[in-house]
C-alpha cells in the first residue's frame, strides 16, 4: 500500500500570507519541504482522497494526480473541506455542458459519518447547500458511513472511527490493505479513540500535535490552557503509540503558530529516532511492504 502525503501544514499555511517570521521567509525562499500546504492524504490506484484544503488542486497537480475517484471527509473545518469544488474544476467541462449538453466525465463517490455529512451539507449559499448543487449536476454521489462500519474500495477497506471533541464531530479513518493497517487521524482526534481497529498499527499519521519548546513568539502552552484539551503534545502521543501497540508514527497537520522550521523538525526526528516518529512534509511518499519490512518513508 502506497500513500502520499499532499499536504502537511495545519490551517494556517506555510508561509503565512503576510508573515516576516524567520520560517516564513525561509518556506518562501526555499519552496516543498520547508513550505506547507493544508492536511490532506492520497492512496494512488484506486485513487482515494482524504479531505480537500483550500490548495487540494495545487497538490494534485504538484504530484501529478490526473483523478480522484473516491473522497472522504475527517469533518468539517475550512482547512478540510473548503476545496470541495475540486469535483467541478477536475471534471466539469462548461462549454461542454451549454454547447454539447455533455454530463460531467465522472461522479466522484464522497464519504463521511453520518454527522459530519450534515456538517458537510451545512456548507452553503444562499441556493442551497453546495453538495446538493454537485449532486444536481451529477459530480458526486453521497454515502452516510456508520461509526466503525467498513467499507471496501478496490481492495482497501476504510472504517471511520467516530471522536467527539467538546463541540464537534471528527473521524479517524482506519485503512487496511492485506495485513497492513494504517489510522488517520489529522485533527480532532482528541481524546484519541481506544477501539480495537486502532490497535496494533503499523503506522499512525496524526496531526495537531504541538512540539515541545517555546513556539511562536516564544509563547509556551501553559498545563491549564484550554488548547490542551484539543492538542496532543509529543509525549502524549507517544503514550498512544505505547497503549495500541503503533509500530511508527508520522506527525502532519503541522502549524506556522509553532514556529519552527523543516530542519527543526527533522533534528526532532533524530532525537526521537528510538521512538520511530517523523515529520510530514508536502509530497512525502510512504510505502507498506511485506509483513516483515517496516514503513518505508520515501522522498516526495
Amino acid at each position: 500500500m502506497k500513500l502520499i502525503i499532499l499536504g502537511s501544514g495545519g490551517s494556517t499555511p506555510i508561509p503565512r500570507p503576510g508573515c516576516s517570521c524567520r520560517v516564513c521567509v525561509e518556506a518562501r525562499r526555499k519552496g516543498i519541504p520547508y513550505a506547507r500546504t493544508g492536511s490532506s492524504l492520497f492512496i494512488p490506484g484506486p485513487n482515494i482522497l482524504f479531505d480537500t484544503p483550500e490548495e487540494i488542486a495545487v497538490q494534485l497537480n504538484r504530484e501529478g494526480i490526473s483523478s480522484v475517484d473516491f473522497i472522504f471527509y475527517t469533518h468539517w473545518h475550512p482547512d478540510h473541506t473548503l476545496g470541495m469544488r475540486i469535483v467541478e474544476r477536475m471534471y466539469m467541462f462548461w462549454l461542454g455542458k451549454f454547447v454539447r449538453g455533455e454530463r460531467p466525465s465522472k461522479k466522484v463517490k464522497v464519504y463521511a459519518l453520518k454527522e459530519v455529512m450534515r456538517d458537510l451539507r451545512a456548507i452553503r449559499n444562499k441556493h442551497g447547500p453546495f453538495f446538493d448543487y454537485y449532486e444536481k449536476l451529477g459530480l458526486i454521489e453521497t454515502f452516510e458511513l456508520e461509526n466503525e462500519g467498513t467499507v471496501e474500495v478496490k481492495g482497501i477497506s476504510i472504517t471511520p472511527i467516530r471522536v467527539k471533541t467538546s463541540w464537534n464531530v471528527s473521524t479517524v479513518f482506519v485503512v487496511e490493505k492485506g495485513d497492513r493497517k494504517v489510522a488517520y487521524a489529522p485533527c480532532d482526534s482528541k481524546p484519541f479513540p481506544n477501539a480495537n481497529m486502532v490497535r496494533n498499527l503499523d503506522l499512525l499519521i496524526i496531526g495537531n500535535v504541538f512540539p515541545e519548546g517555546p513556539l511562536k513568539d516564544g509563547i509556551t502552552i501553559p498545563e491549564s490552557n484550554v488548547l490542551r484539551k484539543e492538542l496532543f503534545s509529543l509525549e502524549e502521543v507517544l503514550e498512544i503509540s505505547r497503549r495500541l501497540n503503533v509500530n511508527e508514527i508520522v506527525i502532519t497537520h503541522i502549524e506556522e503558530e509553532w514556529g519552527k522550521s523543516y530542519d527543526e523538525y527533522k533534528e526532532l526526528e533524530r532525537r526521537y529516532r528510538e521512538f520511530n516518529i517523523r515529520f510530514a512534509y508536502d509530497g512525502m511518499r510512504i510505502s507498506l511492504q511485506t509483513p516483515s519490512d517496516v514503513p518505508v518513508l520515501e522522498k516526495g
